[in-house]
């Protein structure tokens, strides 16, 4: 039966309904749409022991799970399970966690550390904890860092290695087993690609193409036909064709440029995918397929992503950290579920994290603390999807300090502000001429008008989103 408003005929009320059915739809799809824009905002993520760092595209920083040492970084000491904003700037660029502590690096080439410091781990050369990002020393030139159990390495961008934190088993490598709470050169090499930490020891590629390892070596993680502890790099081989590399407790796995896997180490839960549970010191081919993308090494188990965007997993699963529904372990690569889109991927301990390429993040395992980022305190067996929280709203440029001013030559730019998105520092002559240029770091940066002529300069502080403010600086 179909009933019809008053003074409405049978052909309107056809328009009528179709029209509905139209805006049902078009409400339907941009409601879905919304809401997977929300969940696909995540650039990277870094999974830690009990806890994990996340940035978004927007450049903000977020942290989840626990909490106990200040790992987080929002001042506090309380558990977190759901992804919760460390502060309010977005201009953060590359991100690593590990046992306790954490690291982030700004757009401008600036190393922020917090967390656990026991060990000298965050590099600020004191031995106390941090609840909040704290700035280590005043270098802009770092390319990335990594966060091992207790101990850090950063890169430079001039393919410089530098590492502090623990080191009883030489996984400083630089030479000795003593810790270190400032980061301390490891060799004079400038040509280091990319390096993975963990436990207690590393491996890393040099731009040649070669593989390198360094660190503790019971199992025959180091790769090298020994047993013996390493407290400098040490080459494993001879091959220049080596891609990347990811470490666990240990064992180590290895990417060539032909798309090969190859592992070495400990092997008791079948964490080097070759079907057996026989330890191996020496790189051997794990499997015959020429498609692997992407690794990531947890504790004892192992994650990697083929060229067709599949997951694959072997090793432990007492957490369900494989995600492959079940809690057995696998002592060969076994694909995790149908999905052909992943992109990376991090684990360290017990749970996983994986973006997609569409932005979206996902995790699985362990749930103890929170640190899937769900809600809850429950573990999961399978990839679980982790929603995508609204940023913070940016502050504009509240007002900009010169001290001191009158000056000699040296002088600080202070401002204040909780973003310094894309915040550059011009100086003028009075003629209007380009004097120098630096890209703002926190709140305070240093600049040099030593070899300039006396007079009257104007420095101006902009930012394409949050305003701009010029004022006059005397230099006698």
């Amino acid at each position: 039966m179909t009933l019809l408003y008053k003074n409405q005929s049978p052909k309107k009320h056809r328009f009528f309904l179709k029209n509905c059915h139209l805006l049902l739809l078009l409400t339907l799809f941009y409601g879905v749409a919304i809401g997977s824009a929300r969940a696909q905002c995540w650039q990277s993520a870094s999974a830690g022991l009990v806890y994990n760092l996340g940035l978004k595209t927007d450049g903000s920083l977020w942290a989840w799970g626990a909490n106990d040492n200040g790992q987080l970084g929002d001042g506090t000491n309380v558990d977190r399970t759901t992804p919760t904003q460390i502060g309010a700037a977005k201009d953060w660029k590359a991100i690593s966690v590990g046992g306790g502590h954490a690291f982030a690096l700004k757009t401008c080439g600036s190393l922020w550390a917090w967390g656990r410091n026991d060990f000298g781990q965050l590099g600020d050369g004191t031995f106390t904890k941090k609840k909040v990002p704290t700035r280590v020393g005043t270098d802009d030139d770092w390319q990335n860092i990594y966060a091992g159990n207790d101990y850090s390495i950063g890169l430079k961008t001039c393919g410089s290695l530098w590492a502090w934190g623990r080191n009883d088993y030489g996984q400083l490598g630089d030479g000795t087993n003593t810790n270190q709470n400032v980061p301390t050169r490891i060799g004079s090499a400038n040509d280091w690609k990319s390096i993975s930490t963990s436990w207690y020891h590393n491996a890393a590629t040099k731009t040649d193409g070669s593989l390198w390892a360094w660190g503790n070596n019971d199992y025959g993680q180091l790769g090298n036909g020994t047993n013996i502890n390493q407290n400098v790099p040490t080459r494993i081989g001879t091959a220049n064709d080596w891609k990347s590399s990811t470490v666990g407790i240990a064992h180590t796995i290895a990417l060539k440029t032909d798309g090969s896997l190859w592992a070495s180490g400990g092997n008791y839960y079948g964490q080097l995918g070759n079907g057996t549970l026989d330890d191996e010191n020496t790189m051997f081919r794990v499997d015959a397929a020429n498609d692997w993308k992407n690794i990531a090494a947890g504790s004892v188990h192992t994650l990697a992503t083929k060229t067709d965007g599949s997951l694959w997993a072997w090793g432990t699963n007492t957490f369900g950290q494989l995600g492959n529904e079940v809690v057995t372990n696998v002592i060969y690569p076994t694909q995790v579920g149908t999905a052909s889109d992943w992109k990376n991927i991090s684990t360290m301990s017990a749970h996983t994290l994986a973006i997609k390429t569409d932005g979206s993040l996902w995790a699985w395992g362990r749930n103890t603390d929170g640190q899937l980022g769900d809600g809850t305190n429950i573990s999961k067996r399978t990839p679980t999807t982790i929603g995508c929280p609204a940023s913070d709203a940016a502050d504009v440029i509240e007002s900009m300090r010169i001290f001191p001013n009158p000056t000699e030559g040296v002088f600080t730019v202070g401002i204040e502000s909780r973003t310094f998105q894309d915040v550059r520092i011009s100086v003028f002559n009075a003629i209007g001429q380009l004097i120098l240029e630096k890209t703002q770091c926190g709140q305070s940066t240093l600049l040099d008008l030593s070899g300039q002529a006396n007079g009257i300069y104007f420095v101006r502080l902009r930012s394409e989103k949050d305003g701009e403010i010029t004022k006059k600086l005397q230099k006698y």
